[in-house]
């Protein structure tokens, strides 16, 4: 009778705890630099939900979205929401494309650290593009691989303000 009472008690204190991830989250740290040259920690947009877009100058359904995510920056930012770019791409080829296609959001600058970021925040396979969505205490609560529509954007955002 004790040992199935103490086992019982076990599992029901163990069932009851809180699941602790010991992992930071995978944007803390993290860094990269605007087309400026100057650094940005995503730790910089904490009280703002970020839209964290990774793209590519080459890649077809991100130039494709573009234009959505420019207009949602437009339309959310007064909201609390921040949308970055990060580009894995040259210097060059990312400031051309910023300036043809008028984008008004921060875009940083990724190196082969961003394709780990990505693969680190759920996107195991590197697809392009991919977004992952950041609450307001920089706690990542969404990742959407491909060319998104405002419609998913929004229903990934709009929860966390």
């Amino acid at each position: 009778m004790k040992k199935s009472s103490l086992l019982l008690l076990s599992a029901l204190l163990f069932g009851a705890a809180p699941a602790v991830s010991l992992a930071a989250p995978p944007f803390d740290g993290i860094s990269y630099a605007d087309l400026q040259g100057k650094p940005h920690g995503f730790e910089a947009w904490r009280g703002r939900v970020v839209v964290v877009n990774f793209w590519a100058t080459w890649c077809a359904p991100c130039r494709e979205e573009m234009p959505m995510l420019n207009t949602f920056s437009q339309k959310w930012g007064p909201h609390g929401v921040t949308v970055v770019g990060v580009a894995i791409d040259d210097k060059v080829s990312v400031r051309n494309f910023v300036n043809q296609f008028g984008i008004t959001y921060p875009v940083l600058i990724g190196d082969q650290s961003a394709m780990n970021l990505l693969r680190a925040a759920g996107n195991k396979v590197g697809a392009l593009p991919f977004t992952a969505v950041l609450d307001r205490s920089g706690r990542q609560v969404a990742s959407l691989t491909g060319r998104l529509n405002e419609a998913q954007l929004e229903a990934a955002v709009r929860p966390r303000l």
